[in-house]
This record gives structure tokens, sequence and C-alpha cells, in this order.
């Protein structure tokens, strides 16, 4: 069996629709969403719509629990909280009954599915620490588990159990190894938090005969998404929402110290603990 997983469609119909012709290429036989399929974007009604047509099995992500008044969204950004007056009132009756409908958690055989963390649908796990955290706690609380499937931070993401994070290549198979449970994120539908233009969904086919992953990054009309932002009054970065410059170059600099650290040579240390330069109090060396 495939699974197709999205995550966060924010609401984002032109990225959606794209996504799925992108998946079924791939021969999905079932969908999953982790949750968020409004906020943000301008047709919250009809990504509901697509969905559920697709006979989905899916979670309740933060934003329909803010938007059904479940959780304060005291956390929230000024464009968040715009987003979700404005979706509040545009939102059938329907889709609030299939939103408010949605599970915490939810299990497809051996596969775990929840939006921010076993526990809360807010957390951000983006590290392998993290992740590691989730693994324990699938382990007791899913003990048949051995994937767990999770969005929120609309970054791809793969940690095996033990091994840390693998590296993600987006349109290759990456096998799972079957004594391992893991972390999966596939990304977001709906609005790239990446430092990208174009703008690109992100999601993720599960085989589980395989025991395989494909991590899949799609290109959809960009500009007939932001005409439809742009019509609904919605803020301009809806749909993209790269990082603040600044962060981008502090964690490619952390990223790159922690490079040159792994490829130094070692140096010998002297009699006080003190690493020496090569040569320093060598016995034929100069004093």
């Amino acid at each position: 069996m495939r699974l197709g997983v999205i995550s966060d469609v924010h609401g984002n119909l032109h990225a959606l629709t794209a996504t799925i012709t992108a998946l079924r290429r791939r021969g999905v036989d079932t969908w999953v969403s982790a949750g968020d399929l409004i906020g943000y974007g301008p047709h919250p009604n009809e990504c509901v719509d697509v969905v559920a047509d697709l006979g989905a099995a899916g979670v309740a992500g933060n934003h329909e629990l803010i938007v059904l008044g479940r959780l304060p969204g005291a956390g929230s950004s000024d464009r968040a909280h715009t987003s979700h007056r404005w979706t509040r009132d545009v939102l059938r009756d329907d889709v609030v009954d299939y939103l408010a409908a949605l599970p915490p958690r939810l299990e497809i055989g051996p596969v775990v599915v929840a939006h921010g963390s076993l526990d809360d649908p807010e957390e951000y796990v983006r590290t392998a620490g993290q992740a590691a955290a989730q693994l324990d706690r699938l382990e007791r609380s899913h003990p048949f588990g051995r994937l767990l499937v999770l969005g929120n931070t609309h970054r791809q993401l793969l940690v095996g159990e033990g091994t840390g994070a693998v590296p993600v290549r987006t349109g290759a198979t990456t096998t799972l190894r079957p004594s391992l449970r893991h972390v999966l994120n596939p990304g977001s539908v709906g609005q790239s938090r990446q430092w990208e233009w174009p703008p690109r969904a992100r999601a993720a086919v599960i085989d589980l005969e395989q025991g395989s992953v494909l991590f899949e990054r799609i290109a959809y009309d960009v500009r007939a998404a932001r005409r439809d932002v742009a019509r609904a009054g919605l803020p301009y970065r809806s749909l993209h929402a790269p990082p603040p410059l600044r962060s981008v170059v502090a964690r490619r600099m952390r990223r790159l110290s922690a490079r040159v650290l792994r490829t130094q040579p070692e140096q010998a240390v002297g009699p006080a603990g003190r690493r020496r330069a090569d040569g320093e109090g060598d016995v034929h060396g100069t004093r």
C-alpha cells in the first residue's frame, strides 16, 4: 500500500491540486493529511472539499483548532490572526463539521499521524533530538507504531531511531530500516517556508510494502495563487513565508563552523592538557 502524505495545505488550492496530480503519478492508494488544511490561504472550503473527496484520513492541526475556538492561538503572528478571522467568516457549516470531527491522532497500520507532536498540535519538532523524544513517546503510547508522521514545521524531515537525521533527497526513494522507528515530516503543501523562488509544494509517498519513502517537491501556479490571495484581501506572504535572511545566514554559518570542526586535523595535547602546535615540545624540536 502506498500512502500519499500531505500536511499544512493552508488553503492553497493551486498547490494542493498540483500535489495530488504529482502523487497520483506515483501510484498512491490511500491519502493521509497531517493537519492544517486551512489558515493563511484563500480557499479553505475548496481545499477541505478536495481532501474529503480523496477519502483522506486526517488529523486536526493547530489552525483548525484555533479557528474552531479549541486553542487560543495566543502565540500566532499578526498574519495568522488576520487569516483566522477571515477564515471563520467564510467557512461553510459542513466544512466546520468536517474539521470538528478530525481526531488529534490516528493510526494506519504501523503509521501514526499527529500534527505538531504526539501530545501538542502546536509543538515544533525540528531537530533529531526532538524527534528522538517523540520516538520514545511513540514506543510507550503506540507500541506497534513504526513510523510517526508529523507536520507543523513546514520542513521535510526524516529521523531514524538511534541514527539521527537522514538526508532528505527529493525525487529519490529512501529505504527505511525495518528494525528502526522513524519520524517523518512531508513538508508543507501550501506555505513554503524555505528561502526559495518560486515557492514549491512539498509532500511524501510512503510505500508500506517496500518500506520506503519518497519526498516530493512540486511546482504549481504561484501567480494564480497570489492573485487569489490579493482578491481575498489576505496578507501578501500568506502562501510563501521564508525565514528572515539573518536566520538563514546564521544557520549556514553554524553548519559551516561544524563542518570545519569535523574536518580539522587532531592536534596533540601538551603536558598541561592544552592543545599544542605541531612540533611544540618535541624532544628534537626547537626550544
